[in-house]
């Protein structure tokens, strides 16, 4: 990970991160200086009220945000393995807004480029067979014969082609696709087809497959059948639970600067309350929190800037 600069906790939560050491040690750990956060008086933006380095809720997917409860490290664990074990298909379900995403950044960041050619696709709804193929052609760079005219069969072709080449050079590919649910039953079997190609010691390609829970229920029927039982590797992210989303909303703040005592201890089970342990309504109900704590002139975030 690269180091950013900033104070001792910003640098202690970094370390964490990349040690694997327990989130809930660091959290508990008694800021150094004041026990208020330092503010910067009468100014309306949380980054310069509260000195902040940058916002720790913004509305992205920043890998260096990835806080690891048991389930997302399970999760990461199991899709790193299946390309370690030449899986040819795994699949990570869960609700929306729990971080499937972002665990597809991680997957892509941490892979061994030595190892590992790794493409993510970002599915959308209504994607076509010959839309993902030249999604996943653009990926690897294949470029087409001239005026040569592309069919399913030509183009899955040149994709085993292309995956035969990065195995004479001793690389795997690993593609990697999200929000998967939107794949109609004729673009989900592409992937079984694009998973088959093999040699008798090991699959040559892996692909990893996330979507919401509503994918599982679909693959039940029998239309699905022949792909649900090629998925080597099932698992399903979780919402946090109620430690998790304080030692979640802590981690974040640690990250930048803020220090664990940006919010007040009376607030965690409200925001737990209102987010269900969702992520992104987490992001969303503390940075609200967050400016409307800059604007009233609070030394952290209490319950009166929650809702």
């Amino acid at each position: 990970m690269t180091r950013k600069n900033g104070n001792s906790n910003n640098l202690a939560a970094e370390r964490a991160f990349a040690s694997g050491q327990a989130i809930a040690e660091l959290v508990d750990t008694p800021a150094p200086g004041p026990s208020a956060p330092p503010c910067e008086e009468h100014s309306p933006l949380p980054l310069r009220h509260f000195r902040l380095q940058s916002h720790p809720f913004a509305d992205n997917v920043n890998p260096e945000f990835f806080f690891r409860t048991e389930a997302h490290e399970e999760a990461f664990l199991r899709m790193k393995q299946c390309a370690e074990d030449d899986v040819a298909l795994g699949l990570t379900t869960a609700i929306s807004g729990t971080g499937k995403t972002l665990l597809t950044q991680i997957l892509l960041q941490d892979l061994d480029p030595r190892r590992y050619k790794t493409i993510l696709i970002l599915v959308y709804p209504g994607m076509t067979r010959m839309a993902l193929l030249r999604e996943i052609f653009t990926e690897l760079q294949i470029e087409p014969e001239p005026r040569a005219r592309l069919s399913v069969y030509s183009m899955i072709s040149a994709i085993h082609g292309e995956i035969i080449r990065l195995h004479r050079r001793g690389v795997k590919l690993v593609i990697i696709i999200d929000e998967v649910h939107f794949l109609h039953s004729d673009s989900l079997h592409i992937l079984r087809t694009l998973s088959n190609i093999e040699i008798p010691e090991r699959k040559l390609v892996t692909l990893l497959l996330f979507g919401e829970e509503t994918l599982l229920q679909r693959m039940e029927q029998p239309t699905y059948r022949s792909l649900l039982s090629r998925i080597f590797e099932r698992v399903t992210l979780r919402a946090l639970n109620r430690d998790e989303v304080e030692q979640y909303i802590k981690f974040r703040c640690l990250m930048v600067g803020g220090g664990p005592s940006l919010f007040s201890p009376e607030v965690f089970d409200r925001i737990y309350e209102l987010s269900l342990g969702i992520p992104r309504e987490i992001n969303r109900i503390c940075q609200n929190a967050l400016m409307r704590a800059a604007r009233k002139g609070l030394i952290r975030v209490d319950a009166s800037v929650v809702d």
